[in-house]
Parts: structure tokens; C-alpha cells; sequence
């Protein structure tokens, strides 16, 4: 997977093919209080264009989820939320090229499959990608961390309105 910004062509360091045609690029990013841990991430659906994820994706997706299967979906939530304690952000250039996500093996995300049924992504998607963005958040200066993916599942969880989950998941980092 490659694309190219302000002229210069950027190669993914891993490709993560999912089940359904899926693949998730993550690059080598540039910013965070340690930039040689730093990831841009991009996804790529079957015969689509190449994405950039926002939260907002997948915080809509997971409304629609829940709509249709509320328990199985709050219980989903709180697996990603809880993952949050258990991702580190990269802690070397090579650990960052080879990228091991170990929170969301098919064995960890089975009993959530049920849920591929409704919205627009799977759960091994939102899985993956959620560990992902945990890993680059967690990548943020100490004196200035970022804490949006934290506190948009705590507000989805606590059912907080619509209009407070919208604003976390479009504010401007």
C-alpha cells in the first residue's frame, strides 16, 4: 500500500489484510512526543479508494451497532475501552515496523461477530484499528496527552447525547 503527500510517496511498514477484503496500511509518522513511533494509518475496502480513519467513522458505526444489538455492543465497547489500558504506544522504530497488535486476534473479537450484521464495518476492523489509534494516541507528549479516544468510549458507554459523542469524536487535534 502507498500514497503520496506534498510530492513524496509513502510505503506502508505493515499491511493487516482482514477477512472481507480489507487492508489496513500503517506508515511511518512524524509527530508525538517520540516521532520515530510515530503511525499514519489508512485502510483500503475491496474496489474502494485508499481512507484515512477518523472517529467519527467509527463512533457512527458502532450508534448503528448498538441500535440493533445493545448489550452485545456495549460489551464490545468496553472490550475496546478496557483495551486502551493494555496497548503501549511503540517503544522502538523496530517494534513499530513490525506492529504486533495482540489485543484483537479472532479468538478476542469471536463473541463480538454477531455485530458484523449491522452498520458498515466489521468488528475485526473497528478491533484493529481501535488498537492501532490507542498505540499512536498513546504516542502524545506527556505534558499534553491525548486522551480523545478514552473519553469518546467512556461517553458512548455512559450513554452520554448524541450531540457530546459528535463533538469528541469531530474536535480538531
Amino acid at each position: 500500500m502507498r500514497f503520496k503527500r506534498d510530492g513524496k510517496e509513502h510505503v506502508a511498514i505493515k499491511e493487516i489484510s482482514l477477512a472481507d477484503g480489507t487492508v489496513i496500511g500503517v506508515f511511518e509518522g512524524s509527530r508525538g512526543a517520540n516521532p520515530d513511533h510515530d503511525i499514519l494509518i489508512k485502510y483500503q475496502e475491496n474496489g474502494k479508494r485508499l481512507r484515512t480513519p477518523k472517529h467519527i467513522h467509527w463512533v457512527i458505526d458502532l450508534l448503528i451497532k448498538k441500535e440493533h444489538n445493545r448489550e452485545l455492543t456495549l460489551r464490545f465497547m468496553k472490550y475496546l475501552r478496557d483495551m486502551y489500558d493494555r496497548v503501549d504506544s511503540f517503544k522502538s522504530k523496530e517494534d513499530r515496523r513490525n506492529c504486533i497488535l495482540k489485543e484483537t486476534t479472532p479468538a478476542k473479537l469471536k463473541s463480538f461477530e454477531e455485530l458484523n450484521r449491522y452498520g458498515e464495518y466489521k468488528v475485526d476492523f473497528i478491533g484493529h484499528l481501535i488498537e492501532l489509534m490507542i498505540k499512536m494516541e498513546k504516542n502524545t507528549p506527556p505534558e499534553k496527552p491525548a486522551r480523545v479516544f478514552r473519553e469518546l468510549m467512556d461517553a458512548m458507554i455512559q450513554g452520554k447525547e448524541i450531540f457530546v459523542i459528535v463533538s469528541k469524536a469531530t474536535q480538531k487535534r
